[in-house]
């Protein structure tokens, strides 16, 4: 267990060190902010939890590339009545979508005595084909396909914000929770120095009264210390195990299942390590990557992919086909050969289709809520950043101010040691009595406890001012 060398001195000075049995410690371990933050990470679940929007995002891309996966399609229709073979068509293709237009390649074979004449296949032999289809207008640039694989990898970067943004907050929480922790712990061992110093001097007393040195209206002071002091260990000991009960929340095995923070484990004794942080200018630049505002540039690029495909809406359809037939697709014949014989353009089946709305009333309100969506946005991003630097400079001042504060405290509390020696020495001297020194120890005792209330305070704020940036950790 740690020891106050300075509150020792004191009963050294009152009546001689304690017995070395009463002063052996239990073997404890430190159990460091880095130490939980490799544990979290691994087994919480909010972490877990954060590392499947990635993985979700990534199943949205597969997705979306679905669009370009090639499709095979057979199709047969036919008619018999009365023994005779009406109609039989039968049509298999492989559909391949391109970056602009799809290929098709199959096969159509069609016969019947009724057979339509536009659908004959080489009197029935059947045809291979290979196709193209191309839009020559809207599509051509941009369709559907494209801005779905657009879309989905921008999804992909707001997962990852959003993952970085729920780790940190979780983080946050943790590093509250742990400099919680640190406070009521120390707060633990002054209560219990403050305890078995009162302990000591009340024999002390006892003593000294039995001798005729002191009054007995002495022993009754002491004793009143001591139940003060008593009912401040009860609380400060209630304080951290609470304290550490809430920390646990956030422990987890691997197996899912929750972890209890052992009992000899206890907090770092210095926050040093804990405080480096960057220039102000230095942060507010690294805030312009804040995951929220990370976020919201993805939903802008989203929206932006969604602009584009309701601006190419508007074009008319303009769609060319063409498909190559060749009535000997099994035969020996290359396709150089094919070439020469000038096949590709003396057995064909080409077309063009063309539409436009008249009035494009659907195209454009879509491109105008598209457009009303972005300026909405690109507001939310203008609050948002001005909310981070407002934010940061505002925790970066508080951060400053415990700094402050702190080298106020540790003067305050060297003040109140000195004070406590001189009452001490006025006491041995007769000049004193055990209130004044009691009196002297509590004020000692209650500016050490807010000087590790102000160390946790400044390292919460760290971590505030460290969140507020959208910085992470590094272990």
């Amino acid at each position: 267990m740690r020891r106050y060398p300075l509150l020792f001195l004191v009963i050294w000075l009152l009546i001689g060190s304690p017995h070395p049995s009463e002063a052996q410690a239990t073997q404890e371990t430190v159990f460091t902010l880095e130490n939980m933050y490799q544990l979290v990470l691994q087994n919480h679940p909010i972490a877990k939890q954060a590392n499947l929007l990635s993985e979700n995002a990534q199943m949205n891309i597969r997705m979306a590339r679905g669009y370009f996966d090639p499709k095979a399609i057979s199709n047969f229709n036919g008619k018999e009545f009365k023994d005779k073979n009406y109609y039989q068509l039968w049509d298999s293709h492989l559909k391949v979508p391109l970056w602009i237009g799809q290929l098709k390649v199959g096969y159509e074979r069609n016969t019947g005595i009724n057979l339509n004449p536009q659908s004959d296949t080489n009197s029935g032999k059947g045809l291979a084909y290979v196709g193209v289809e191309i839009p020559i207008l809207k599509g051509l640039l941009f369709d559907e396909r494209r801005a779905a694989l657009r879309k989905a990898q921008a999804m992909q970067s707001e997962a990852e914000a959003k993952q970085v943004s729920l780790i940190n907050k979780l983080i946050l929480q943790i590093a509250k929770d742990y400099w919680n922790w640190f406070f009521t712990y120390h707060q633990f061992q002054l209560a219990d120095e403050g305890y078995k110093l009162a302990n000591f001097r009340y024999k002390a007393v006892v003593d000294q009264m039995r001798l005729g040195a002191l009054a007995a209206l002495d022993t009754v002071e002491a004793k009143i210390t001591i139940q003060q002091r008593e009912i401040n260990l009860k609380n400060a000991k209630l304080a951290f195990e609470n304290a550490g009960l809430i920390l646990s929340n956030h422990l987890w095995d691997e197996s899912g299942n929750a972890v209890v923070l052992g009992e000899t484990l206890i907090p770092i004794s210095d926050i040093n390590q804990n405080l480096q942080i960057e220039p102000f200018e230095d942060i507010i630049k690294l805030a312009n990557q804040h995951p929220d505002l990370r976020v919201l540039n993805a939903k802008y690029q989203q929206l932006d992919i969604e602009r584009k495909l309701n601006a190419e809406m508007l074009k008319p359809e303009l769609t060319f086909n063409y498909n190559f037939l060749d009535q000997s697709a099994f035969s020996d014949n290359s396709l150089s050969d094919l070439m020469i014989d000038n096949s590709f353009t003396q057995n064909y089946k080409a077309g063009v289709s063309f539409s436009v709305p008249l009035f494009l009333r659907k195209e454009r309100g879509k491109l105008g809520m598209t457009k009303v969506k972005l300026e909405k946005v690109r507001l939310e991003q203008q609050n948002l950043q001005q909310q981070i630097v407002t934010k940061v400079g505002a925790m970066y001042n508080t951060m400053n101010n415990f700094k402050e504060v702190l080298v106020m405290q540790e003067s305050m509390v060297n003040n109140y040691e000195q004070l406590l020696s001189g009452e001490l020495q006025k006491f041995n001297a007769g000049e004193s009595s055990v209130f004044y020194v009691n009196v002297r120890e509590g004020k000692l005792l209650e500016a050490q406890s807010k000087l590790f209330k102000i160390r946790a305070e400044l390292a919460k704020s760290v971590a505030e001012l460290k969140w507020a940036a959208g910085l992470g950790i590094t272990l």
